[in-house]
Formats: C-alpha cells, sequence, structure tokens
C-alpha cells in the first residue's frame, strides 16, 4: 500500500467502527420515525465518504460494496425499502464485508464478496422499480415551497405526517446583522418539538431584515414556542390543511441528488498526531510539575508558607487535571471494541445458530490505547463468539435447565491499579471438562489425571478444539489460540473460571501503557510502594476483626515483622472481576506506614511486566523517586500458593 492508502484505512477503520454503532442503533430506533431518518442519513452520508474516497484511492471492491450499500440505503430514505430484520442483517453483512476489504489488494479477485453485493444490488434494484412518487400532496404545498421539495424532502414530510404530525409553514423575518445566529436559535426551538423539512426564500423584505419560510412538521405549535420565536424577529405560523390521499401518497424516485457530506462542525474535524508526542507532551508536563513545585518550596518562609501550601495544592490538582486530558487523547473507549464484537460476532453467530441472544455492556466508557485496542479487538471477538457456540444452549437445552429461552453474554471492563481487566461472561452450559479430556486423549495426552486448570488451559493449545463438527464459526480450534498470543503481546494474561450449568468467564488483564490513578503511598522496609485507594479501606483500626492479617513484607518475600514493631493496617478487598481471588475477598495489609496520598500518572512496566507477579507498573513521585505500584491480589494470590504448596 501506498502513505495516501495506508491513511486512508486508518481512517476508513474508524468510520466503520461509527457505522457499527449506527447499525446496532437503528435496529433499535427502527420504529422511531425521527430517530429513524436521522440514523440512516447519517449512515448513508458515511457510506458514501467510504465510496467516493475507496474508489478514488483503488480500492475497487470497497467501493462496489459501498456503492450497493447506498442504492439500498437511498430505497430506505425513500420509503420503499421496510427495515426489517432481513435487510439489517444484510446491512450488517455487507459492513463485516468492508471492514474486510480494506485489507485486500484491489488487484485480488475476491469472489467472496460476491454474495453480498448480489443481495444489496437485488434491493436497491426492487426499491427503484416501485414508480415515481405522486403528486397529491406536492400539489397541497404553497408552489414556492413545492417546487423546492426534493422527493427525499417529500417523504420526509409524508412519514411524519403518518407518524401524527401536521405540516406547518413559518415565515419569518431576521434582522441583517444577527442573521445567522438568530437563525440558529430559531431552528434549535423548531427542532425541540418539531422536525423542519426545508426551508426557501422569503418575499423581498425591508433592507435591514432577511425572509424566509420554512416547512414544519409537528404535533402543535405552541404559544410558547411562537413567542420564543417572536423575540428573535417576526415569526409567524400557518397550518396546511392536507387531504387523505395527500397524506398517504407514496414516495419513490428513479435518482438521487447526493448531497455534499461536510462535519456539522469545525469541531468535528481532526487532526493526525503521532502516540510519541504525546507521550513526550505528559512526560514533559509532569517534569514541569516538579520543577515548579520544588521552586515553589525554595521561597517558602514562616510568613508565606500558608499561601504556598495553598497554591502548590491548586497546582497539583491543575498539573493531574492536564495529565489525565492528555492521556484520554491517546485512548479510545472499550465499549467501540464491545459493540463491534457483540453485533460482528454475537448477533451473527446467534442469527446463524438460531439462537436468541441478549447482550450486555458494563464499563464502555474505559479507556485503552488504540494500539492496545487493535491488539485486543480479535480475541474479544472470538470470546464473545465462543460464547454464543460453545457456551450457550439452544433452546430445548435452556428450557430443559430451566433457563430464559434468551442467552446472555456480558461484556465488562475496569481499570484497577493501571490494568484494565475486561471480562466476556455467559450463561450458558460451562465448560465441560470430561470432554475436553476426551479431546487430550486423542491428542496424545493421558488425559486421566488432568485437573480442572490442566484442563482449562489445553483449551487455548493450537488446533484445540472441542467442537464435534466444522462449521463456518467453530471447530478449527484457533479462537482462543489468538487470546493467548495477543496476551503475549500486550504483556497480560488470560484467566478462566467456568460453573457446569452456570456459564463461564473469561478475564483478559492487560497492563494499561499509561494511567492517572489515586495512590496510597506506604512505606515497607526501606521501600515506598504506591496501592490503588480504589480497593483500600483506611477506617480499619489495628488488627482486630475477622478477616485475615497479612504483612506487606512476607507478601513481598522478606521476613515477617517483629510482633512487637509498630506497624499500620488497612483493609483491602479483592475487585469484583478478579477471577482468581473471588470478589469481595477481604483481608487485612499491615506495613511500616503511610507516606502520604496523591493522584499518580503510572506506568506500564512492558510486555514483560507478567514476569514480576505483583508488580503492575512504576511510578514517579513528586521528588523525583520512582515507586513500585503494587497489585495486591496478585501477591495475596501467590503468597498463598506458595505456603499451600509447601504445606503440601
Amino acid at each position: 500500500m501506498t502513505e495516501e492508502q495506508r491513511l486512508f484505512v486508518a481512517d476508513a477503520q474508524d468510520i466503520v467502527e461509527r457505522l457499527y454503532r449506527d447499525l446496532a442503533e437503528l435496529r433499535i430506533a427502527r420504529s422511531e420515525g425521527r430517530r429513524r431518518r436521522d440514523l440512516v442519513a447519517q449512515i448513508f452520508r458515511r457510506m458514501h465518504t467510504l465510496k467516493g474516497s475507496g474508489g478514488t484511492l483503488g480500492f475497487r471492491h470497497l467501493s462496489q460494496i459501498a456503492h450497493e450499500f447506498e442504492g439500498v440505503l437511498d430505497g430506505a430514505r425513500l420509503g420503499r425499502i421496510d427495515l426489517t430484520d432481513t435487510v439489517l442483517n444484510a446491512f450488517e453483512d455487507a459492513l463485516d464485508a468492508i471492514a474486510h476489504v480494506m485489507l485486500v489488494p484491489a488487484s485480488v479477485k475476491v469472489e467472496a464478496f460476491a454474495p453480498i453485493i448480489q443481495k444489496l444490488n437485488q434491493m436497491a434494484t426492487s426499491a427503484r422499480n416501485l414508480g415515481v412518487i405522486a403528486d397529491q400532496l406536492r400539489a397541497a404545498l404553497p408552489l414556492d415551497i413545492a417546487r423546492a421539495l426534493s422527493e427525499y424532502d417529500l417523504q420526509h414530510a409524508r412519514e411524519a405526517i403518518r407518524e401524527g404530525a401536521k405540516l406547518f409553514v413559518v415565515s419569518a423575518g431576521l434582522r441583517m446583522e444577527s442573521f445567522d445566529s438568530d437563525f440558529r436559535q430559531l431552528s434549535k426551538l423548531l427542532g425541540e418539538s418539531g422536525e423542519v423539512i426545508t426551508t426557501v426564500p422569503g418575499p423581498p423584505a425591508a433592507a435591514e431584515e432577511i425572509n424566509f419560510r420554512l416547512l414544519y412538521a409537528t404535533e402543535l405549535v405552541t404559544g410558547e414556542t411562537l413567542r420564543k420565536g417572536s423575540a428573535l424577529g417576526r415569526v409567524t405560523c400557518s397550518e396546511i390543511k392536507l387531504s387523505g390521499a395527500s397524506a398517504e401518497a407514496r414516495s419513490a424516485a428513479d435518482a438521487a441528488q447526493v448531497r455534499a457530506v461536510l462535519p456539522a462542525s469545525i469541531e468535528e474535524t481532526s487532526v493526525r498526531v503521532e502516540m510519541k508526542q504525546l507521550t513526550d507532551l505528559i512526560s514533559t508536563a509532569g517534569e514541569l510539575h516538579r520543577q515548579t513545585t520544588n521552586a515553589l518550596a525554595t521561597l517558602a518562609t514562616g510568613a508565606n508558607t500558608p499561601a504556598l501550601d495553598v497554591a502548590g495544592k491548586d497546582l497539583r490538582g491543575r498539573f493531574v487535571e492536564l495529565e489525565e486530558r492528555l492521556i484520554r487523547l491517546r485512548l479510545v473507549a472499550i465499549g467501540e471494541v464491545f459493540a463491534r464484537a457483540a453485533s460482528r460476532a454475537g448477533r451473527i453467530a446467534a442469527r446463524h445458530l438460531g439462537r436468541e441472544i441478549e447482550f450486555e455492556i458494563l464499563g464502555g466508557d474505559v479507556g485503552i490505547e488504540k494500539s492496545l485496542a487493535d491488539v485486543l479487538a480479535d480475541p474479544i471477538l472470538h470470546l464473545v463468539r465462543n460464547a454464543v457456540t460453545h457456551g450457550i444452549e439452544d433452546r430445548e437445552a435452556r428450557q430443559a435447565a430451566g433457563k430464559t429461552i434468551a442467552g446472555r453474554v456480558r461484556l465488562a471492563a475496569s481499570n484497577h491499579s493501571g490494568r484494565i481487566h475486561i471480562t466476556v461472561t455467559d450463561d450458558g452450559r460451562g465448560i465441560d471438562f470430561q470432554r475436553i479430556i476426551e479431546v487430550a486423549a486423542a491428542h496424545g495426552i493421558a488425559g486421566g489425571d488432568l485437573s480442572p486448570d490442566q484442563c482449562l488451559r489445553l483449551i487455548f493449545r493450537p488446533g484445540f478444539s472441542t467442537s464435534t463438527e466444522l462449521s463456518e464459526l467453530s471447530g478449527r480450534g484457533i479462537g482462543l489460540d489468538i487470546v493467548d498470543r495477543a496476551m503475549d503481546i500486550a504483556g497480560g494474561e488470560v484467566r478462566v473460571a467456568t460453573e457446569p450449568g452456570k456459564g463461564s468467564t473469561f478475564a483478559l488483564i492487560v497492563p494499561a501503557a499509561l494511567s492517572v490513578i489515586r495512590c496510597l503511598l506506604v512505606r515497607s522496609g526501606n521501600q515506598v510502594y504506591a496501592l490503588d485507594a480504589a480497593c483500600l479501606d483506611e477506617s480499619v483500626a489495628s488488627v482486630n476483626g475477622e478477616s485475615r492479617l497479612l504483612h506487606l513484607g512476607s507478601l513481598l518475600g522478606r521476613e515477617i515483622p517483629d510482633a512487637d514493631s509498630e506497624s499500620v493496617v488497612i483493609g483491602w478487598h479483592a475487585p469484583a472481576t478478579t477471577a482468581r481471588i473471588n470478589g469481595g475477598a477481604r483481608y487485612r495489609i499491615a506495613f511500616d506506614g503511610i507516606v502520604g496520598r496523591q493522584e499518580t500518572l503510572v506506568r506500564s512496566l512492558g510486555r514483560h511486566a507478567p514476569r514480576w507477579p505483583g508488580l503492575c507498573g512504576a511510578a514517579e513521585l513528586m521528588d523525583g523517586t520512582i515507586a513500585l505500584v503494587l497489585d495486591l491480589g496478585e501477591l495475596i494470590q501467590t503468597y498463598i500458593e506458595t505456603k499451600a504448596d509447601a504445606a503440601n
């Protein structure tokens, strides 16, 4: 690919992600006339952008699919095509094809895309053959407005009428010097309770005014709306009386004039910034803050110390906010990846198997780096597909087990101690250990003595599949291998929890390259460590209580302090997404003392971080020293397992 083509692919991938979200929302809002029209128009504009840019840069297969997709959307905009499940499923299949075809050189023949191109073409052709629009509604409108209406506007008006709206002509005369702002305010005001279908110039006005008329659809024009509109200029309103035939006129057209695809505002445009530049900015901001704080400290005297303390606190808050904003520029919402997996893999697999599946997304606003999102996209997709094809039972099996007919797949994300926890959970049959043992034996692995943990590790082995059939969705034994390899690239790990008849949870735990977390800085021995304050309860006093007491020194592999030595004790609870220690587990942690509390910029230890269990990052403190950020859950789990092994 040329550099220009690579840039297009990067932009096109973002557009495709937005289109997946649009289609998911359209499936929900297809019976809501106004929202449906907005979504169809938005999808049409984005598809037109893909078609034009792709065709110009040699992506002819992409351009062809987008062209046929556009034709079906055009029929939907003109009211000739109903957005049935069949049509929406075809939209999803076409978007899947576009997502794949971006990676295929234009010189390669891609016969695999021919069926979806043919299906879209048939839909668009059927819509075009429905005839031309009737003239009853147009004839009922004022002449100047009727001439200005496109076929799309006319269909828009017809749908609004079907949904219970009436048509009005709003005449307005606005002051020349404030026309732009007044027009925007009037349009916004009318849009709160109705839809502006078209705008045409009004009759000649005084030199200091600009007149225009709007075709407006709403159930009722209230006195409050007219009062607010009159504050902007001369605003009057009259209803258009329509006959039943006019309201029911069927819309259709042979061709459409594509509207210009422009951003709605300057704020919607974007620029490209290299990740390295953002990283350098974050580092520079942190260094500038430390230098400024040190400079303030040198100026402190007895008289001005309180004022400088206040200034330093305010400065710290502003720099933390700046760091967070810079970090967010590096991030994308994990919800985008979840929505794509649910629609691309989950819904398509469920439709193929004839299963009813409800998808739930939690923590979709958790941000992850774009590069990490790219690494995790396929593993999450495969885990969702695996949950649908292997986890969720068919209708009869679920009924026999006393479950709801519709299965449930939940995708959740959270950030703990600078690590991203991603879980895919289903309420299906759970993992069949006996089946794994049988397949292991067929692979030449002695399965009789396999423990549950060993069975769970086997399912990630390349080529290992418990599926009895080979299909488009499963049976090749490559899905979970992809998950395992992605964790190696990301420096993370995958954990599995399952219960027969109840379901399974796959947890991906990966380090965030950068994150700002609220930390408690503690001292153990001669070292200072940072603990994620979100899992701590500092209200725990002394060592009383039912939860178990552990010393941080012993968790770190050092000797346990003398019983007589003074120590500070705090409570700790496992986050709900922790797979090895059940959510809700509580311990009391003792250490030598508290150094302080601060919002801390945590940096990942890189892809080799799993080599050091219990360490999830490093933070540079205000004095320039480095503190390791500890994962107490990992340290506790390792400590418990070590003690158990020693006892055996």
